[in-house]
């Protein structure tokens, strides 16, 4: 190839658009690439030890039984690195149906980091998962309930907590307090120990509401989300009421709110105090141990197959009240479309199974935290809720620019977009860059999900410096810690629709005692459990 052909690969501008132009190439080349076992061509960036170098380069997944293929070293001057695929990428290679459909629901499986050649067909695109199209179910536009998102401010008590240190046992406490009524938002619920202790406490008739999703099933789980319902709907009698969440992708419910996901995790205890998480009620969020107070030897192993989530308990009526204004209202729509209890209820189909093979051991042993409970303590807590316009993209904005010595990110994943009607998400992910560039000490750790399809080459191409990035596998958390003074927590995963469009609950703390709480975490899991390295 002439060195002015050559030169039209080479990086500029734009990363990412520099990337994609490595697609030509490889479809000029495809022949030398397509063998049998091969899952995925596609650009990126040459690994070494386990962690991609800034060399672009021509990037095959093989299937890991594909051994003993031969494959040019480089094509056109750019070199050629072959890899074996992560379980998730084997799954949408061998069993594309099925890998369609739980993609479909659970956004951290997605691929489409870049384009890629399909190993199979030359030209074609490589399977995606497929979401019914809106046309075919009409869309209802959210509207948020009429009561404002306002901050809380002055002497306030919460408890700060985390998983699987002391989840189950804080969020036991708090649902076995409950006197009149307890108001749900939720993601997921397949936990029997948690079901259990509910129907338990809620003997005397207190009233449940609950707005839920079905999405994939957790591979822990005991149960599905649609027999979690029926079975309370049986104990609790006319105290329960449940609706199913307007989300596109269930292809039981007629209309939708939500393209991807009702991924809120939030409850209200008699319109006084709010639990807020970035876990489920299912095992992987609450396992059933209490190393804290109730340390047993088993507790580390079943704490090495848990994920890492953050919760907070905030006992404040207004920052309560406001949160169930919202569930209610949140409830309201969706029981006109597909209630789950009462009359006309709406049965919807057990989904999908996540493979167990997706989730992977923590790589060493927990340090156990025990929860933070503050008193009275000068505080300001704000409410976060997606997609209402503008409200968690501009403050965490704010946030993240405030950032002046250390801007610490725990995150199941990070998904760029080049999408324009995704451009303040994209703002978000520029300001981290702004920040490492201005000297502050950024740290950001990711599931083992950012791993696969590209996603972590594709974090680069956005312009993350890779060295302020490790993987730790089973983190479920959305957390932030700015300073040490502010700590935001919550639900919203990084994607144009966990920032814009589905439904998320967060809130920022500002409290210098809660941020070091949550910033200690962190440190340990960034000293033990992460690693700059995508090997599991």
């Amino acid at each position: 190839m002439s060195e002015s052909n050559s030169s039209s690969v080479k990086a500029s501008g734009n990363e990412s658009t520099s990337l994609n132009e490595l697609v030509p190439l490889i479809q000029r080349h495809v022949d030398a690439l397509k063998k049998p076992g091969v899952v995925s061509i596609r650009p990126g960036y040459r690994m070494e030890n386990g962690w991609p170098t800034k060399e672009r380069a021509v990037v095959v997944i093989r299937s890991k039984d594909a051994t003993g293929l031969s494959f040019p070293s480089e094509l056109e001057g750019v070199k050629v690195d072959v890899r074996e695929a992560t379980p998730v990428e084997q799954m949408r290679h061998g069993e594309p149906e099925r890998f369609a459909k739980l993609a479909a629901e659970r956004p951290e499986l997605v691929p489409g980091a870049f384009p890629e050649v399909d190993p199979v067909a030359e030209g074609a695109a490589a399977p995606q998962p497929t979401i019914a199209p809106a046309a075919a179910k009409p869309q209802i536009a959210y509207t948020p309930a009429p009561v404002p998102l306002q901050a809380v401010r002055g002497n306030l008590s919460f408890t700060c907590h985390a998983s699987p240190d002391a989840g189950w046992p804080t969020l036991k406490q708090f649902l076995s307090q409950t006197q009149s009524r307890l108001t749900v938002g939720l993601y997921d619920w397949t936990s029997e120990h948690i079901l259990n202790e509910v129907k338990k406490n809620f003997a005397l008739g207190q009233v449940l509401k609950i707005t839920l999703d079905n999405p994939a099933l957790n591979p822990t789980a005991d149960q599905s989300d649609s027999d979690t319902v029926k079975t309370l709907d049986q104990a609790l009698g006319g105290s329960f009421e449940a609706a199913w969440a307007l989300v596109r992708q269930n292809k039981d419910i007629a209309r939708w709110i939500f393209p991807t996901a009702y991924h809120i995790k939030v409850a209200v205890r008699d319109g006084k105090s709010v639990w807020l998480s970035s876990g489920n009620w299912n095992n992987s969020n609450q396992p059933d141990i209490d190393p804290i107070s109730n340390p047993q030897a088993d507790d580390q192993q079943i704490a090495r197959k848990s994920d890492r989530d953050w919760h907070v308990i905030v006992d404040n009526p207004d920052l309560a009240q406001t949160y169930e204004a919202y569930l209610k209202h949140d409830f309201d729509v969706a029981d006109a479309v597909a209630p789950a209890t009462g009359p006309g209820l709406q049965e919807v189909t057990p989904p999908e199974p996540v493979p167990a093979e997706f989730q992977v051991e923590a790589r060493a042993a927990f340090h156990f935290f025990a929860p933070l409970r503050l008193e009275n303590e000068a505080a300001t807590i704000t409410p976060l809720l997606t997609p209402d316009p503008g409200v968690y993209q501009e403050a965490m904005l704010k946030l993240i620019q405030s950032a002046e010595n250390k801007l610490y990110i725990q995150l199941q994943y990070i998904h760029p977009s080049d999408s324009a009607q995704d451009a303040s998400f994209t703002d978000l992910i520029n300001a981290v860059v702004d920040r490492n560039s201005k000297g502050v000490d950024v740290r950001i750790i990711l599931s083992q999900f950012q791993a696969s399809h590209g996603w972590l080459e594709r974090l680069q191409a956005a312009g993350i410096d890779l060295s302020t990035v490790k993987i730790q596998n089973g983190v479920h958390n959305k957390g932030f810690v700015v300073d040490s003074t502010t700590v935001a927590l919550g639900s919203q995963n990084w994607s144009g629709d966990g920032v814009l469009r589905n439904r998320d609950a967060s809130v920022i703390i500002e409290n210098a005692k809660a941020a070091q709480y949550y910033e200690n975490i962190f440190l340990h899991d960034w000293d033990n459990l992460a690693r700059q390295s995508v090997r599991q």
